[in-house]
């Protein structure tokens, strides 16, 4: 059987027979490509990818990949494609933590995230960023936070494909951003100054490293370095191959370290904002006009703006809560709103609604928190003296400091 005859329709029993063959038997083969460090101008790791045995049908990476996906076997695949990757590394002696780059489809982040065995090999998984758009995002993000605890890191690919995926970096949390040099340079100039803005200010905020694909030649690598790019890959620094016999010490990637509010669901938006801003004092009537205003600012920023809202208690996400919030979820790239009691509430698809613990110290804060490329404000507050529905008098925080407003929302999505 041909490549060629893959797509025809009768023959796809064959490829799924052949894919079969390949995943069954662990046949498949990797290959490894440097990841060079810009300012050392040294391999710091390898990205990998995954071919069929020799003359297959299923030889070429893209073809394998796309008879795993039509055949429904994607999280097969990428366990195969893993282990080999694992252990052709560590054959060759490669054993530094985050040295090897993994992609992987989002319907296998959550299996591998309840996979002790892999997870002691910590790696930098590779996410494509359009494929977060049609996922189911609150379990991604669960299991991306159990996956960083165990030491890996993630990399967002194809950033840029979809207006969506830049409003995500804050949700996500990427370690390192990855710009395709051809998807950025054929976009729009409007679109790609977005794109390079966005980078740019998470990058500036959360010390996240940023990674130039496909650097050809010597001017793409000073574009590179122009767009941000701390690391680089491409047939300028080597193509995929064998792992070579002698390798030199690899560093590895290192998380960003803001990273280390992903999973700590002791902190809050207001405890957060309080280490470093002043507290003011207000009333209720002032906090609803301030969140209306940073509502409407997120509705103005459509598909790029990532919004939370805590409510505290389920009768405060009322029916005028509502006609604000289910707007925004059809048209925001993610809407998450929180409180007690929120189990009982039957809320659209296009808002995640997530259940607080009574005990939980969010319940006590009133959080507006609204990120895309363009915008960043985190309104936080809670209650000065005791807890009451007659007690109108409130601390707050309003920031509109990247950084911050990104850690704020760390907070929340750790309860995700």
């Amino acid at each position: 059987m041909s490549a060629s005859q893959l797509s025809d329709p009768a023959s796809s029993s064959g490829a799924s027979a052949e894919l079969d063959r390949i995943i069954e038997g662990g046949l498949v083969r990797t290959r490894f490509q440097p990841i060079f460090d810009l300012d050392s101008m040294s391999v710091v790791a390898y990205g990998t990818s995954t071919r069929g045995p020799k003359d297959s049908p299923l030889e070429s990476p893209d073809v394998l990949l796309t008879a795993a996906r039509d055949s429904g076997r994607i999280v097969d695949f990428d366990t195969v494609s893993r282990t080999g990757a694992i252990l052709t590394s560590e054959r060759s002696g490669l054993s530094a933590p985050r040295s090897l780059f993994f992609s992987a489809d989002p319907s296998t982040v959550a299996r591998l995230a309840d996979d002790e065995t892999a997870l002691a090999h910590p790696m930098v998984l590779e996410i494509a960023g359009h494929t977060l758009i049609d996922t189911d995002l609150a379990p991604l993000l669960r299991a991306i936070v159990r996956i960083r605890d165990q030491g890996w890191a993630i990399a967002i690919t194809e950033v840029g494909v979809d207006p969506h995926t830049l409003a995500l970096l804050p949700a996500v949390a990427p370690d390192v951003i990855c710009l395709d040099l051809q998807i950025v340079s054929d976009l729009p100039d409007q679109r790609l100054a977005s794109v390079l803005s966005g980078v740019s200010a998470y990058a500036e905020a959360t010390g996240c490293l940023v990674l130039a694909h496909g650097v050809e030649t010597e001017q793409q690598l000073v574009t590179a370095r122009a767009l941000g790019a701390t690391l680089a890959q491409g047939p300028l620094f080597g193509g995929a191959a064998e792992l070579p016999t002698t390798l030199p010490y690899l560093s590895g990637v290192r998380p960003a370290p803001s990273g280390r509010l992903a999973g700590l669901r002791q902190d809050t938006p207001f405890s957060v904002a309080a280490e470093r801003r002043e507290a003011r004092v207000s009333n209720s009537g002032l906090l609803l006009q301030i969140s209306l205003f940073l509502e409407a600012h997120a509705a103005l920023e459509g598909d790029s703006a990532l919004v939370f809202g805590t409510f505290q208690h389920r009768e405060n996400f009322d029916d005028r809560a509502v006609e604000r919030y289910y707007p925004l979820g059809l048209t925001a790239a993610f809407v998450g709103v929180f409180g007690h009691g929120f189990d009982q509430l039957d809320l659209d698809d296009s808002v995640c609604g997530v259940e607080l613990d009574v005990a939980d110290p969010l319940v006590a804060e009133w959080n507006v928190v609204v990120i895309s490329p363009n915008f960043a404000a985190t309104l936080t507050a809670r209650q000065l003296g005791d807890p009451s529905p007659t007690n109108d008098t409130y601390e707050f925080i309003l920031t509109h400091d990247r950084r911050l407003t990104i850690e704020a929302a760390r907070t929340l999505v750790a309860r995700l």
